[in-house]
């Protein structure tokens, strides 16, 4: 309970009476005062005790998508998200409230509140502010605060309703309908460039058309030449359901921020993104995480609930400081996935002892699948090579050189690589699945 700024108002303008009277009287100054304040504060009284109780208001946290209850309530990584609970009032009074909600954590950015309604008998009205949270994960938001306003406006009543409600900080996917448009419209490969199919000739028969100068003899259609008295050849198509998996190192040299956000989280979203585009193009997604242990591994599929496992899997996945069993992840990608698959490994290096660990064992992978290696590329290292102090410059020259040194080996092992900027991360992995499938 607490009193308002008209209650305190009342008070202050009673004063210059007083003053006023006791200019001539002490004794009806002091009369006055005793019946002013006692009149004041029975009508705070009276304000406090018309106020409705607690079971009078009925507060829910609501999906703000659907507006309905759930178990949790799904919200975007460094987005803004908004938070929605409903307060209804079943006092026979137009009831002024305030309200105010327990953030769980000090990795959401409150802001845009619309807080504060005046609510009529029988009426339900939606109290909403924006989240921006940074950091994914699964958090609890409990209590619900009101200020409940008295009829006369003298008295501010306090109530608390726990409404614990689960919260799960999702990869920020709300491009995600971009990429599918682009997709469409043929827009992430640049214009020009030619598509190139580095996994192999395609085994599906798609169609029958005339032999070109270049075309490999192979494919022509000996029946139908002799039949059509010119040379036919088969048309190929990369066949469907490939499977497609993303190898997540959740490691040490992912655990480093960029632009905002850890590698990680550039890596976590551009594996949700791939998978989408994958099952768009009839393929299948599948997912291993990893870092000193193995993690979840999922097989491939498509699908939304195959979508929904994927998003369950990776929203509470955290970063280590521990550096990456490349060999366990490799062994168990080949012993749980026999299909020949296209294999995504999105991952980093900060030491060359890291590096020669990816390269030690990839030939491995390399002998049952078709491994693609997807590098973030260290802007800063790049700004340090152009340091003025010659010391700083030539260490960070030094890394760099190392990092060229282990695209060279990848390279020199037929094993494709690409380096790329953090906020290119999905579109460059979505293109060179594009490039493999044609």
């Amino acid at each position: 309970m607490s009193v308002t700024k008209r209650f305190a108002l009342l008070i202050l303008g009673g004063i210059p009476v007083v003053i006023s009277l006791g200019i001539f009287s002490p004794f009806l100054a002091t009369l006055m005062f005793v019946i002013y304040n006692a009149v004041v504060v029975s009508l705070f009284l009276l304000d406090f005790f018309m106020s409705p109780k607690t079971p009078l208001l009925a507060v829910k946290r609501v999906d703000p998508e659907r507006f309905a209850v759930d178990k949790f309530i799904k919200l975007s990584h460094k987005a803004v998200n908004p938070v929605v609970f409903t307060v209804h009032n079943l006092s026979p009074y137009r009831l002024k409230i305030e309200g105010l909600d327990t953030v769980a954590d000090r990795h959401f950015e409150v802001s845009n509140e619309n807080l504060q309604h005046t609510i009529s008998p029988n009426n339900i009205a939606q109290f909403s502010y924006d989240v921006t949270p940074s950091k994914r994960g699964s958090f609890t938001f409990t209590n619900i605060h009101l200020r409940v306003f008295g009829l006369l406006g003298l008295a501010i009543k306090y109530h608390v309703y726990n409404q614990p409600m689960e919260f799960k900080v999702y990869p920020n996917l709300q491009d995600l309908s971009r990429f599918r448009l682009m997709i469409r419209k043929n827009r992430l490969l640049p214009r020009g460039e030619k598509t190139v199919r580095l996994y192999g000739p395609g085994t599906e028969f798609e169609s029958l058309r005339a032999y070109v100068d270049g075309d490999d003899y192979r494919k022509i259609n000996w029946q139908v030449t002799a039949r059509e008295m010119r040379l036919i050849v088969n048309d190929y198509q990369v066949e469907k359901n490939q499977p497609v998996f993303m190898l997540l190192d959740s490691g040490r040299p992912m655990s480093y921020s960029v632009k905002g956000y850890k590698k990680l989280d550039y890596a976590i979203n551009a594996s949700l993104v791939l998978s989408d585009i994958v099952n768009q193009k009839g393929d299948q997604s599948g997912l291993l995480v990893f870092n000193k242990t193995i993690g979840t591994v999922i097989p491939p599929g498509k699908g939304n609930v195959h979508r929904n496992n994927l998003m369950d899997a990776l929203y509470h996945i955290e970063d280590t400081k521990d550096t990456s069993n490349y060999q366990a992840a490799f062994r168990t990608l080949c012993s749980r996935q026999k299909r020949r698959s296209i294999v995504f490994i999105f991952t980093d290096f900060e030491t060359l002892e890291e590096a020669q660990e990816l390269t030690a064992h990839i030939a491995q992978l390399k002998r049952w699948h078709f491994p693609i290696v997807i590098f973030m590329k260290n802007e800063e290292l790049l700004k340090l090579a152009e340091n003025p102090d010659s010391h700083i410059k030539e260490v960070a020259s030094n890394f760099l050189a190392e990092r060229k040194q282990l695209f060279r080996t990848l390279n020199a092992m037929s094993v494709p690589n690409v380096e790329t900027p953090a906020d290119k991360f999905s579109v460059t992995a979505v293109n060179q699945y594009l490039r493999l499938r044609g």
